[in-house]
């Protein structure tokens, strides 16, 4: 487990999101980014003397930045033990990706029928670049680029009420990505993936990437099972 003292990126992208906002606002976006990426694992105590030092605001501010995550459910705050990363919640992520899956499978159908050629060529673009991320060891790169894979079948059919329900979902289900990304093999397992739907969708094959999307999704869900095994700690049911 680590505190934010642990791990020196954590303190830099901290002090790098000094320029804008109040000081409340730069420490609980800096905490939140440290847990949704999964620099501060579930369980991990938050030492406010740190942030303090690291963020040169009072215990105050860091008390309210810790009550805003604690709101957002990402954050412990218990009497006499104080302050720690909460667990993740099984019964919750399942019921997000039960969510998503039902709206990403029936979006991928409609980019195979409806999507531009133009925009079957800027995904096939973003394919170039996760191919690169992964083969330079970048999967921070590789993530986002994975993300951005996913939303560009919304955005560029311009279904934007579709997407303001998928980007909560995705929100929510960011500290499990994370977690599961560095595992052995994943993110070539899932660059894989991403050729077939590509493919389906340029091909102009609705069924097919129906299908591939639904693979694709429901083998996030079986890596958490099995990570869920190794690292019950992690987790709530």
């Amino acid at each position: 487990m680590h505190s934010i003292g642990g791990f020196r990126g954590g303190t830099v992208a901290a002090r790098g999101h000094r320029a804008g906002g109040s000081k409340v606002d730069q420490a609980y976006l800096a905490l939140k980014r440290a847990i949704v990426s999964g620099q501060l694992a579930p369980e991990t105590p938050i030492d406010k003397t740190e942030w303090c030092a690291t963020f040169e605001v009072s215990r105050l501010s860091i008390t309210t930045a810790i009550n805003r995550l604690a709101f957002e459910g990402l954050v412990v705050v218990e009497p006499q033990r104080g302050s720690y990363v909460a667990r993740i919640h099984l019964e919750d992520v399942r019921q997000w990706m039960l969510m998503r899956r039902a709206l990403e499978v029936e979006v991928v159908g409609v980019c195979a029928a409806d999507m531009s050629g133009e925009a079957i060529a800027v995904l096939g673009q973003n394919l170039a670049y996760q191919k690169a991320a992964i083969a330079s060891g970048d999967l921070e790169g590789f993530h986002e680029l994975d993300t951005r894979f996913h939303r560009q079948m919304t955005e560029t059919l311009n279904l934007a009420r579709v997407g303001e329900v998928l980007d909560p979902i995705r929100t929510h289900l960011e500290r499990v990505r994370r977690t599961l990304l560095p595992e052995p093999g994943r993110p070539e397992g899932t660059f894989r993936e991403h050729e077939a739907i590509y493919h389906a969708i340029a091909t102009r094959k609705p069924d097919q990437a129906r299908r591939e999307m639904a693979d694709h999704l429901d083998r996030v869900s079986r890596e958490l099972q099995s990570f869920v095994a190794k690292h019950p700690g992690f987790f709530d049911e």
